[in-house]
């Protein structure tokens, strides 16, 4: 199973495109907020693909929630934009709410600068952002899981 993740596209799916196009073969999409309308543009391109996504923190009047738990291919997956939970100081609090709900991975955004560990038999990633990244290049995140095993990784744009 192949699962790419985007975060802040704050308007601009240009890149995103471009992602799904080269690579083809992708079981889901999950977006970590900011921007909704994004994520309904990508539902309009590509319907075939599913897309998990939440609310960030600059999505107003929305009934859409702020994290949620996914399960793919029998791996837990938490899903948040971040600001909740303070990842523009620490990541204390965020892995902690992953230990707490018994997870394989959490993904968060927010900061538009990427982050990967493995702490605690627990993936933690944010893909940092795809339009407006704050250091280096827009960048995404794809999970593979197989045989079992999940992985993640940080992709830069090139």
């Amino acid at each position: 199973m192949r699962i790419v993740v985007f975060s802040d596209t704050h308007g601009n799916i240009r890149h995103c495109i471009d992602v799904i196009d080269r690579i083809g073969s992708i079981n889901m999409i999950i977006h970590l907020g900011d921007i909704i309308k994004d994520v309904e543009d990508l539902k309009i391109l590509y319907p075939h693909i599913p897309i998990q996504y939440i609310a960030g923190n600059n999505e107003f009047r929305n009934t859409v929630p702020y994290d949620k738990v996914l399960e793919a291919d029998g791996k837990k997956i938490f899903i948040t934009h971040g600001h909740l939970y303070r990842v523009k100081y620490e990541y204390h609090s965020i892995a902690r709410k992953g230990a707490d709900l018994h997870v394989d991975c959490v993904l968060f955004g927010h900061t538009h600068e990427p982050y990967e560990a493995y702490h605690d038999k627990m993936h933690i990633m944010n893909p940092g952002s795809i339009s407006l990244p704050r250091r280096g290049k827009p960048s995404y995140g794809v999970i593979e899981i197989e045989q079992g095993k999940l992985r993640t990784c940080i992709c830069n744009i090139v």
